[in-house]
């Protein structure tokens, strides 16, 4: 199929083939620009359809937002309330640990009142119905005199002797 172009000093032998475009140039020099299609006024129709997905993605997007936060929120909750639960424990075991030390304390106090002399001679008096010895049957020897006057046994050990009074 042969087509004319307008009148002019040259004229143009122009072909279509179906499905194929015509060149525009010569390799990469001497191209021309491709004629872009224009774009078809739309519809109202195919308006309002878009204008409602973008409706519904900004909707959607700002649900996923709004789940975002509130995910946030419950994360900041429950850690606000373990940290104020920890603090609690805290108190209360520093509480705990000054009550023990003031209980050691009095232990400490107790013992070192057992410990001491008269305590010692009240608890063997009156728990232990131990009396105190005349001054005269105490003797206290010394070192040398005890090394000198202890008899031997024929096993080389010095007899046992009692110390009760009444022997």
């Amino acid at each position: 199929m042969e087509r004319r172009a307008a009148p002019s000093s040259k004229r143009r032998l122009i072909m279509a083939v179906i499905g194929a475009r015509p060149a525009t140039g010569i390799g990469v020099f001497l191209r021309r620009p491709r004629p872009r299609p224009r774009p078809r006024p739309r519809s109202r129709t195919a308006v309002r359809s878009s204008a409602r997905r973008r409706e519904i993605g900004s909707i959607s997007g700002l649900l996923v937002a709004i789940a975002a936060a509130a995910g946030l929120a419950l994360f900041y909750v429950s850690q606000s309330t373990h940290v104020a639960t920890t603090g609690y424990e805290i108190d209360a075991l520093q509480a705990q640990e000054q009550q023990l030390m003031r209980q050691q304390q009095q232990l400490v106090l107790q013992i070192g009142q057992a410990r001491a002399p008269a305590a010692v001679s009240a608890a063997a008096r009156s728990q232990l119905q131990l009396v105190p010895l005349d001054q005269g049957v105490v003797h206290f020897a010394r070192p040398q005199q005890v090394a000198q006057a202890a008899p031997t046994t024929s096993s080389g050990q010095a007899p046992s002797r009692s110390t009760h009074p009444t022997d």
